[in-house]
């Protein structure tokens, strides 16, 4: 009887390797591509952002805005909010790029703050400090209220840091302030 063992033991190790192979072969084929169970490709979703636009009482006002595609979070969500704030109003609000401004450049960091690349103004397209103050926080407020994760703006213009258009300091990132919008 001991002689059968070791013979009825291999026998038992043969048996189950048979059955892993036979019903390893046997597994459902895998779903052919354009299946229902592929992922769907991505569609375009509308979107409502919230702008900022200079008043004539030097305070900010809200614009609410459709979008026919909201783009995912990040930079492509930046630039869209800044393009459509360089669109100008359609309120009547004034604008707060006097120049005819274009998004050149965004990207982000991991601490939180996004850069924005202007076109340059020309000399004197920004007057005085009202000017600078529509331009800083127009884009600040409009950037961080619609782009979550975002906590601070530094604007470059012609793809350099500036310190100043006049007399605001523009050399390092912008905060939102909301007491410079109107109730």
């Amino acid at each position: 009887m001991r002689s059968f063992r070791p013979i009825l033991a291999t026998l038992v190790v043969l048996g189950a390797l048979v059955a892993v192979v036979l019903v390893s072969r046997h597994r459902a084929p895998a779903p052919a591509a354009g299946s229902p169970t592929d992922t769907p490709a991505p569609t375009a979703v509308p979107g409502r952002l919230v702008l900022f636009f200079p008043g004539d009482d030097a305070l900010l006002h809200r614009e609410a805005r459709e979008v026919p595609e909201m783009p995912p979070l990040g930079a492509p969500r930046v630039r869209l909010v800044v393009e459509e704030l360089a669109a100008g109003s359609r309120e009547g609000f004034a604008t707060p790029f006097p120049w005819g401004a274009a998004v050149q450049a965004v990207f982000l960091d991991r601490a939180g703050n996004a850069y924005v690349d202007l076109s340059a103004p020309p000399a004197d397209a920004v007057a005085g400090t009202d000017g600078e103050l529509a331009v800083a926080y127009a884009t600040t407020d409009s950037v961080v209220a619609n782009c979550p994760g975002v906590e601070q703006v530094q604007l470059l213009f012609g793809g350099r840091q500036v310190v100043t258009l006049g007399h605001l300091d523009f050399s390092r990132p912008f905060r939102p302030r909301l007491e410079l919008v109107a109730p």
